[in-house]
């Protein structure tokens, strides 16, 4: 079980995968992480599944983005609607 507190803009390494990811967003009324991986792709976890993950903080790894790096023109809803205060499920990373 983890005791990793998902916060926006950390980088997380999940350890049985090795896999590192980055967190994006926490909706607390959806109760999801959205988090954008080394590749730059977006995916969510459910509060529940976060807490059975096994994580550990990590720095950003070498030559990949920063959550700081990136303005409100990087962001879409996925139901690709403008933005206009978000999505139902918060803003998402527009497609590379």
């Amino acid at each position: 079980m983890s005791n990793v507190k998902a916060q926006e803009g950390q980088w997380y390494l999940q350890r049985w995968s090795r896999e590192t990811f980055c967190v994006i967003g926490v909706d607390e009324d959806f109760r999801v992480i959205d988090v954008r991986d080394e590749n730059g792709d977006i995916d969510e976890f459910a509060f529940d599944e976060w807490e059975t993950m096994d994580l550990e903080v990590c720095a950003a790894p070498e030559g990949q983005f920063l959550a700081a790096d990136f303005d409100g023109d990087d962001f879409e809803p996925l139901n690709g609607e403008p933005l206009n205060g978000g999505s139902a499920h918060g803003p998402r990373f527009a497609s590379d």
